[in-house]
């Protein structure tokens, strides 16, 4: 009997080996996310395969499930000369008004302009002082198209990301709504900038940041319309230190 040469096995490995990967299920990536402690998406029902799969998701904080993210998530990925593209759609188009694409190049990671609306009550998953806070109303985020290299320390382009927040409403105070609010970041070559104003509301919120050195700082203040400061105070003292009507925002 002829015995195969070493190549032919090696090659025969390698394409089971392909095919195995190619064909791991989304439900054992779902199962991989609900053990890893740190991370915040539970995946349910899932199906398909990891590369081309679709899923329900849930936003989770340490102690509970913030909620769930509308629709039915659907993710794409291809591989190309450019790197990992990967796509994400939304059967629900509030939540996400058109597909998230971007890709992980070999050498810089890449993002499309878009667009994410949802609730508030999310921000909770990130801590303090989101959970003591418990904001209620409606968050608008956007962005432009993002480059950022491996290599380098800043983005090659400007990069704007704007968070709009509006009619905001907390547990702290039974003032509805606190206001609406724009929080602007721009990254660029030079560095970073953080802008807040106040678009309405009794709560007036103002402040600038910079990243410098890696690390971002940021001032600003926070006062109350005359009428509603008596019933603001507890939510102020928490926001920052207060100096005589101003509460100072320093990050």
């Amino acid at each position: 009997m002829t015995q195969r040469p070493v190549w032919l096995w090696l090659l025969f490995l390698g394409v089971l080996g392909l095919t195995l990967l190619l064909n791991v299920p989304a439900t054992w990536v779902a199962q991989r996310l609900a053990r890893e402690p740190g991370v915040k998406l539970l995946l349910t029902n899932a199906e398909g395969v990891w590369w081309d799969g679709a899923a329900d998701i849930f936003l989770l904080s340490t102690q509970q499930t913030l909620g769930r993210i509308p629709g039915r998530v659907h993710w794409r990925m291809r591989l190309s000369t450019r790197g990992l593209g990967w796509i994400l759609e939304d059967s629900d188009t509030t939540f996400m008004p058109q597909p998230l694409q971007g890709t992980l190049g070999w050498g810089a990671l890449r993002l499309q302009s878009g667009q994410l609306n949802f609730p508030a009550a999310l921000l909770l998953g990130l801590g303090a002082p989101f959970n003591t806070l418990q904001l209620a109303g409606a968050l608008q985020l956007q962005w432009n198209g993002l480059e950022w290299s491996w290599t380098e320390k800043a983005t090659r382009q400007l990069t704007t990301v704007t968070l709009q927040a509006n009619n905001l409403s907390s547990r702290l105070t039974p003032i509805k709504p606190l206001g609406s609010y724009t929080l602007r970041l721009s990254l660029g070559p030079l560095g970073g900038r953080l802008d807040l104003e106040t678009v309405a509301g009794p709560l007036l919120l103002q402040g600038q940041g910079t990243l410098s050195g890696g690390r971002w700082g940021f001032d600003g203040t926070a006062t109350a319309n005359d009428a509603q400061a008596p019933q603001l105070l507890g939510l102020l003292s928490i926001l920052g230190r207060r100096d005589a009507l101003v509460t100072r925002l320093h990050y």
